[in-house]
């Protein structure tokens, strides 16, 4: 195979990775009600089983650059395959939590650790408008995204329970596990010529920890938008079931196109400032929908549309600021972002829902995406303008 061809094959092999993380990852709004009832738990005990998944997704992100320097990424594709297969398949042979709990921290750490391999890979092979690129490369999740429930309801026709959701993933997973076996990735050597500096090294580098916090403000925006944009429609403007279901949808087919759109006009701007643009339009629409009447609500839906844009687009910027040790970077920004999910999404903004209400939990947003547009023109002012001038 010639380098042209290999390098087709390696897009569309990371494409498919992509694809299969954005379905299993969000089976859960499917299944969780599923699981909450087949184990007769109550929501604190469903919340320690989604914890768990990003629990085992921190660790594989978290060590995932390192292990990609000292072992390549073929290993730590064929890595992330074989704890994902062992939970796929486990999850059908658990009937007791804990034993759930357990499958679901592997089944993070699989994915974890696929995520961090495939979002090194791109960077490898995106060399030009790379904004564009990345992009198109997270499309395919939310493509994953808007074929879950569509699969899980095919599943579900054939009279399969909630487990064959996760179980059948498997066949997915040895087409892909075959390619990995088979294809050329960067070698090992590479990894460790051009990647050597270690982590703690690395934070030393104030640019690498400005990042993390803006990943970690960033994800926790777009996800505590779709996460809390349900209880909020409940709650406050007391919607029904098919209502906040209708505005739900809308978010997440917004955000795909969004993410289309973006790898389309995202070349003709500056990166950062093309993510002050978004973020701006992003508080504005959600200003207006905590403000305005109820009929005010499909401006949350809207958001979707653009915070969509955000996360692909930082990316593409740290790949154009970090030219080494992008691997360990990636690694520890996929964590900030985790972080980001697990504390900022769901923890800080569910206590202020329980202590101050609804309205102004998910209004705190608009303070998550303030201080994400601070630290991306602090970056942009400090180090983008001062290294095109020199």
């Amino acid at each position: 195979m010639d380098i042209s061809n290999r390098r087709k094959f390696l897009i569309g092999y990371a494409f498919a990775v992509m694809l299969f993380l954005g379905i299993i990852i969000n089976l859960k709004g499917v299944v969780n009600p599923l699981i909450q009832e087949d184990y007769n738990i109550n929501y604190s005990q469903l919340g320690f089983v989604v914890s768990s998944f990003s629990l085992g997704s921190i660790v594989a992100t978290s060590i995932g650059g390192v292990l990609i320097q000292k072992l390549g990424l073929k290993k730590n594709f064929i890595s992330g395959f074989l704890f994902s297969s062992i939970a796929l398949v486990g999850v059908s042979f658990t009937d007791q939590y804990q034993s759930l709990i357990l499958v679901m921290v592997l089944l993070g750490y699989g994915i974890g650790t696929l995520n961090v391999s495939a979002n090194t890979l791109v960077s490898k092979l995106f060399t030009k408008e790379k904004g564009k690129m990345m992009n198109r490369f997270h499309l395919f999740f939310g493509v994953g995204g808007f074929i879950a429930p569509l699969y899980a309801s095919l599943v579900f026709k054939f009279n399969f329970n909630w487990e064959a959701t996760y179980s059948f993933g498997i066949v997915f997973v040895i087409i892909l596990l075959v390619s990995s076996l088979f294809s050329n990735f960067p070698s090992k050597r590479q990894e460790q010529t051009q990647e050597s500096v270690p982590l703690k090294v690395l934070l030393a580098d104030r640019r690498v920890l400005i990042f993390m916090f803006i990943f970690g403000l960033d994800i926790g925006l777009e996800v505590g938008l779709a996460s809390w944009l349900g209880v909020y429609l409940d709650d406050v403007q007391m919607r029904s079931k098919e209502e906040i279901s209708f505005y739900i949808s809308v978010f997440f087919i917004l955000f795909t196109l969004g993410r289309l759109l973006a790898s389309m006009v995202v070349e003709k701007f500056e990166y950062l400032k093309f993510v002050i643009l978004t973020t701006v339009v992003t508080i504005l629409l959600l200003g207006l929908g905590l403000l305005g009447p109820n009929s005010f609500a499909i401006f949350f839906s809207m958001t979707g549309f653009f915070i969509a844009m955000n996360f692909p687009t930082l990316q593409a910027a740290m790949f154009q600021t970090f030219k080494r040790n992008v691997s360990v970077i990636l690694g520890a920004t996929l964590t900030a972002g985790s972080l980001g999910n697990v504390i900022l999404a769901n923890w800080l903004t569910g206590l202020l829902n329980d202590l101050l209400g609804i309205r102004i939990g998910y209004g705190v947003m608009i303070f998550y995406g303030l201080f994400l547009i601070g630290l991306v023109y602090y970056v942009h002012s400090s180090y983008v303008k001062n290294s095109k001038a020199n």
